[in-house]
């Protein structure tokens, strides 16, 4: 008689564990954030390739940053070398007239308004021979609201791509 009393109460412990499991008090799921953005900001989206190797001319290069959310996003563009240095204000290798990079230094930003689209051009570099000196490499695009980053660095035809949300 003790053992069945003991064996009920096993299956009893177990029959509640698995039913709190499955019907236990859950809060409300929180907002999820962008796939593999850790669900906040800030922000920062890469877009690479950002030139082509071994071309001889400057062609065209856009970025285009949408602000999806319901308020003001503050956003910096930052054009990388090889070494991740901010070439904003460099001159563009193989550009005639001479063109600077745009982008922002430091710690600077730009307020992109709700639902609009900021649209950044500007000519990709010559890399002949490979590997010169201030050849952008990289786009990183930091915000503190989500917002959307795709590219269209064309060569022989357009060529858009979105760009990267940078995990966390």
């Amino acid at each position: 008689m003790n053992f069945l009393f003991a064996r009920r109460a096993y299956y009893t412990l177990i029959f509640t564990v698995l039913l709190g499991t499955q019907f236990g008090c859950q809060g409300p799921p929180g907002p999820a954030g962008p796939a593999g953005s850790g669900g906040g900001p800030p922000y920062v989206w890469v877009c690479t390739p950002a030139s082509y190797p071994m071309s001889g001319s400057n062609t065209r290069a856009d970025l285009h940053i949408f602000n999806g959310s319901a308020t003001t996003a503050n956003i910096a563009v930052h054009i990388l070398d090889k070494n991740g240095t901010n070439l904003a204000g460099v001159t563009i290798p193989g550009t005639s007239p001479a063109a600077p990079y745009p982008g922002h230094t430091g710690s600077a930003t730009e307020a992109l308004s709700a639902s609009n689209t900021k649209i950044l051009t500007w000519q990709t570099p010559t890399d002949s021979p490979p590997g010169g000196p201030n050849v952008s490499a990289t786009v990183r695009v930091v915000s503190d609201q989500p917002v959307a980053v795709g590219s269209d660095f064309q060569w022989s035809g357009f060529k858009p791509l979105p760009c990267t949300l940078l995990p966390k």
